[in-house]
């Protein structure tokens, strides 16, 4: 029975929904993605960042709010982890060469943290696949990252 006037069914309500969504899985996907391969180029990641700061707003209420959190965390702690890593290792690396060149005994204790860095550095970079892979699998299955 028409009324008259025209009425948009509810399913379309729906559709447009699930449309949006599909869109911030797709981005998340992306983020993920470029994250990965900054493991290989470096500058990806910031691309991801910037993206996943955009899409955030429109994720608000999704489940796709968390990926983007975890995707900005990630960076955040990946990012001082390497700023960490190389001013541990240019200090390490300047120990060793000051303790060549006759400088000080004091000066190889610099050159300690070398083995320390590497390893703090191999668990962040464990960290980083683990949250990485684990979200992009987790929003390929569009599921919470939490």
């Amino acid at each position: 029975m028409n009324t008259g006037g025209n009425v948009t069914p509810q399913t379309d309500v729906k559709t447009a929904s699930v449309h949006e969504t599909g869109n911030l899985r797709l981005f998340a996907i992306l983020c993920y993605g470029l994250y990965l391969a900054a493991l290989l180029n470096g500058i990806t990641a910031l691309i991801g960042v910037v993206i996943a700061y955009v899409k955030r707003g429109e994720a608000r209420g999704t489940i796709y709010e968390s990926h983007f959190d975890n995707l900005i965390s990630i960076f955040w702690l990946a990012l001082v982890v390497f700023v960490a890593f190389v001013s541990a290792l240019v200090w390490g690396i300047t120990g060793i060469a000051l303790a060549v060149f006759g400088a000080g005994l004091n000066t190889v204790s610099l050159a300690l943290l070398l083995p320390a860095v590497y390893l703090v550095t191999l668990a962040a970079l464990v960290w980083f696949l683990f949250r990485t892979v684990s979200g992009l699998l987790r929003a390929v299955d569009a599921k919470t990252y939490r």
